[in-house]
């Protein structure tokens, strides 16, 4: 009795020859791409040193002239010594009013100082909110009014992200909150107590 014939036609088989043609090709097609990345990394690596290199130099030109001119400007100012000695007094009331402009300037930037905080004194920041890449910021403002506080009947001035867009893995980026009015955002610092165990946290913005 003749042996059974096999179902299987030769067409499905793989010499040995064809599988080590098959990785040979692989092989030299993993190679080609390694070496493209190797050299896109070497150019990179040579954009960013010669970028280094550019700002070193211009660096070291800019401190070469800042002590050109500052050499210039001791000798200028000697010379403005000599010439004012005859005038003494005259150099004193010209010190005494230095002494008040900066006095003056002192002031100006204690006020802007005090004016900033003012500015952020119905500020607080929310960390903890998830969001994504693009956020706008009426979506932003919408997750911070979805915080469990509408039975406070607050009302937000704005609210934005702030810091570059991350990935979605990573901690979200905090939102800085504005309310209309400061009892608004007393009223919120004291019921974010109730956050906790969410992850999310409330807390002043300070200058």
């Amino acid at each position: 009795m003749p042996p059974k014939a096999s179902n299987h036609t030769t067409e499905e088989y793989v010499t040995m020859a064809q599988v080590r043609e098959l990785l040979d090709q692989q092989k030299d097609f993993y190679r080609t791409l390694l070496e493209q990345q190797k050299k896109s990394f070497k150019t990179c690596v040579q954009i960013i040193v010669d970028s280094s290199n550019r700002r070193t130099d211009d660096l070291s030109k800019q401190v070469y002239d800042l002590q050109v001119s500052l050499e210039m400007t001791q000798k200028d100012f000697d010379d403005f010594k000599i010439s004012c000695k005859p005038w003494s007094k005259n150099c004193m009331e010209t010190r005494t009013d230095l002494d008040t402009i900066c006095k003056s300037m002192i002031s100006i930037s204690d006020k802007t100082e005090y004016l900033e905080g003012q500015s952020r004194r119905q500020n607080v920041v929310v960390n903890g909110i998830k969001g994504s890449g693009n956020e706008k910021v009426s979506e932003s403002e919408e997750k911070v009014r979805k915080l469990q506080l509408d039975h406070l009947k607050i009302e937000l001035d704005w609210a934005h992200r702030t810091g570059k867009p991350m990935a979605l893995s990573e901690k979200p980026r905090p939102i800085v909150v504005r309310f209309l009015r400061l009892k608004d955002k007393l009223a919120v610092l004291d019921k974010a107590k109730n956050l906790k165990g969410s992850g999310i946290f409330i807390n002043k913005v300070f200058p």
